[in-house]
């Protein structure tokens, strides 16, 4: 990952949310989605609670719980499921970091996934048919870096990104 990217990430929580408040904010019905964009290159990563995605956060109990946990992971390793940059953009996608929900004490998991473009325009624009997928998010956070500055958006659904 380019030097730009990483220094990117890292300082949008200290710059949107303030000292001591990142990711760790776990609100359900929210997800939080990190983009970068640097010259032809879009990197997305996106946080959310395992209650937006699969209407529990504890460890799976059922055989129909368990399907659904995997049902979701096989969903977030298609980032065309998920993030459409404009077509004009001509983008492929590249295999993403996908974190399948850790189980732990208190009853509060997250999900979080990595994804990453090869385009060859910067895309203007970026539809999101994660609303349709998973309606347990209803806002979503979007964290935004790229040549002309950061700035943060709040989505609601049916929303898509605007990058200019």
């Amino acid at each position: 990952m380019k030097r730009f990217l990483i220094i990117g990430f890292m300082a949008i929580p200290a710059l949107v949310y303030g000292a001591g408040h990142g990711h760790g904010a776990h609100q359900h019905g929210v997800a939080t989605l990190d983009v970068v964009v640097e010259g032809n290159a879009l990197q997305l990563e996106l946080s959310s609670p395992a209650d937006n995605l699969l209407g529990f956060e504890h460890a799976p109990k059922t055989a129909a719980e368990r399907a659904k946990v995997d049902q979701l992971v096989k969903n977030l390793a298609q980032a065309e499921l998920l993030f459409n940059p404009e077509p004009a953009a001509e983008c492929q996608a590249s295999p993403p970091l996908v974190s399948a929900p850790v189980w732990g004490k208190g009853g509060h998991s997250d999900v979080d996934a990595e994804y990453g473009f090869n385009c060859k325009r910067a895309p203007a624009t970026i539809a999101l048919p994660i609303w349709q997928r998973y309606p347990g998010i209803r806002q979503l956070i979007v964290n935004i870096a790229t040549d002309r500055g950061q700035r943060q958006l709040k989505l609601q659904p049916g929303q898509a990104i605007s990058l200019r």
